[in-house]
């Protein structure tokens, strides 16, 4: 295979001693991981977050660690967590060889290298940035590259006196393991499919392909352990494939490191994953091979997950529409000669129930900017974009977003993590679509921008609104141990110290909240366990309260199993392909 023959002509290639000792060897005998029997915890904690876990990992093991639905989405970072030295293990793993025995008492945090794919997490500042500059940065002719921004090693400069360095590598590494480096960077970015992406602008590119440059780079850096967890989040079918065939080849060839995956409980299990690390509540953890610890009925291996572009059922309900919400008629974004979405025609009407689907790079995010107007473009478009009965242009941003709840990747890592802002506060956003808390009570201002009157029949219906969206999506629905976390307790918790999943949760309550017009819901169950994903798909379904008749709601997700509505209750499918647009389903009446 490609992969093989690549890295035979790599290892044919003279190594420095130093470097040898960073392609891990499957012909080790000694364990990756050895945990004996040891409690694990925050540091600074006396309570520990897993109990009792026994865990080996031997070389020719490819495992996962999986939470096992009921567990709270906090217990597999933690695992995580304690093998890159941010959890404490007692009693630590006995000498000789600790805790990696196969390192060899060699610096584990020179080979042990993780990457995560969950969204922003407590540790990355406080405050809001614009994640709408991509747009600006684009249309102000911004051309920092994929390939400057991720891979600066292989670009070339401006002038050849610029950076010596990258014209004669030997200065700092031997030319021969210049050419091997180059040799991988340029296997790499074919396997994952990023050498064609690897010139354009990164603000251009989705997340989907952003997310396989980061696997590509942490594969570079040759790490002797590669930790990846939730790495299929946000990724189109071919992409998922694509990766887990490369993670499949890194398992069979001598010269790669070990990858050990973290895995949500509703993605598939890769048919060659031998081994399992099942995370339960309580903080129990069972290890073993798959088919001991985890039954095949519990998540579909990737052959029998379902696609968006399968086939639905023939039970199609058609739903009684309303009045236009939203009505594109032949718009087009581009970059300069690069069109990214192309005569885009597409209504969304009043209890309508989309699915948004399409390829990484298919212009799934750039359409939904354009809805929330946020794409510069959307001004340029107003006379073909038009949202809730006005042309683009007669709509300011902010109050246009009054009238749309989301969320999105985008959004999600954009959000402030202030400590001081409670959970309420997080919520009463929602109500007025912005970023900082507003109001004596918190639940926003008029639209005039005055403070609400207390006591005014606005201001009980936002409070009202509240607590209502607590009780269907808050913990006493999810939570392993409800008692322990009632609504009002988890109204006051400071939003920064959440779990991803809990953050994700909270956020979409923000965009229900309000019960705006139009809910967009883009990679929404991002971090959620599996019983949070079930408690959100029940809301959102007809007869659960989350959406009114007078409410349109787009899902943009890969996969059906992540969308709440199914033919029986009038799902509409609207598919991207190469900036084109068309209803797939169910198929239109010819006009």
């Amino acid at each position: 295979m490609k992969w093989r023959s690549s890295l035979a002509r790599c290892s044919r290639l003279t190594r420095r001693p130093g470097l040898i000792s960073r392609v891990h060897s499957s012909s080790t005998s000694l364990p990756i991981i050895n945990i004996p029997r040891a409690s694990i915890y925050e540091l600074g904690s006396q309570e520990p977050v897993l109990r009792d876990v026994s865990w080996t990992v031997n070389p020719d093991d490819a495992w996962a660690v999986v939470n096992d639905g009921a567990a709270s989405s906090h217990l597999k970072p933690a695992l995580f967590g304690a093998l890159m030295g941010t959890y404490r293990i007692s009693p630590p793993p006995p000498p000789p060889g600790g805790l990696f025995p196969f390192l060899q008492d060699a610096d584990h945090h020179q080979f042990v290298q993780m990457v995560r794919f969950a969204h922003r997490g407590r540790g990355s500042g406080d405050g809001f940035y614009d994640f709408t500059a991509r747009y600006g940065a684009v249309r102000e002719g911004d051309e920092r590259t994929l390939r400057e921004t991720f891979f600066p090693e292989t670009a070339r400069p401006l002038h050849q006196l610029a950076i010596p360095a990258f014209h004669q590598p030997e200065r700092t590494l031997a030319r021969e393991e210049a050419e091997r480096k180059q040799k991988l960077f340029e296997m790499l970015t074919a396997w994952l499919r990023l050498d064609d992406l690897l010139d354009l602008p990164l603000v251009a590119l989705s997340n989907g392909q952003t997310r396989r440059a980061r696997i590509a780079k942490a594969l570079l850096e040759e790490p002797r352990l590669l930790l990846l967890d939730e790495p299929m989040t946000g990724l189109d079918v071919k992409s998922r494939k694509i990766l887990l065939d490369l993670l499949e080849e890194l398992k069979r060839t001598r010269a790669s490191p070990h990858v050990i995956m973290g895995l949500r409980a509703q993605d598939p299990l890769p048919d060659w994953t031998t081994h399992v690390a099942l995370i339960k509540d309580g903080g129990h953890v069972q290890t073993g091979r798959k088919e001991d610890v985890f039954p095949s009925i519990f998540t579909p291996s990737l052959s029998q997950a379902s696609s968006a572009d399968s086939s639905p059922k023939s039970n199609y309900q058609h739903r009684q529409q309303g009045d236009p919400l939203v009505d594109m008629s032949g718009v087009t974004v581009q970059y300069g000669p690069r069109k990214i979405l192309s005569s885009i025609q597409w209504t969304i009407r009043a209890n309508s129930r989309w699915h948004l689907i399409g390829e990484n790079g298919a212009g799934k995010t750039t359409l939904l900017a354009l809805l929330t107007g946020e794409h510069p473009q959307s001004y340029t478009q107003s006379s073909k974009l038009r949202l809730f009965d006005r042309e683009r242009a007669r709509w300011a941003t902010p109050m246009l977003h009054r009238h749309i709840g989301r969320v999105s990747p985008e959004l999600f890592n954009a959000f402030p993590r202030r400590h001081q802002m409670t959970v309420w506060d997080a919520i009463g956003t929602g109500f007025d679509g912005g970023f900082v808390p507003k109001g004596k009570r918190r639940v926003g201002v008029a639209q005039d921008g005055t403070d609400l009157e207390p006591g005014s029949q606005e201001e009980e219906w936002r409070v009202h609104r509240m607590h209502e969206v607590m009780r269907a999506l808050g913990p006493s629905r999810w939570h392993s141990h409800p008692d322990s976390m009632m609504d009002k307790k988890f109204f006051e918790q400071p939003f920064p110290s959440l779990t991803p999943g809990e953050q994700s949760l909270v956020l979409l309550m923000r965009a229900l909240v309000g019960a705006p017009p139009l809910v967009l819901l883009d990679e929404a169950w991002a971090g959620m366990d599996k019983a949070m994903v079930e408690v959100a798909h029940d809301y959102l379904q007809d007869g659960g309260g989350g959406l009114t008749e007078e409410q349109a709601c787009v899902v943009v997700s890969h996969w059906e199993e992540e969308v709440p509505w199914g033919p029986e209750q009038g799902v509409q499918r609207f598919k991207l392909d190469s900036g084109k647009g068309e209803q797939i389903f169910p198929a239109p009446k010819p006009e």
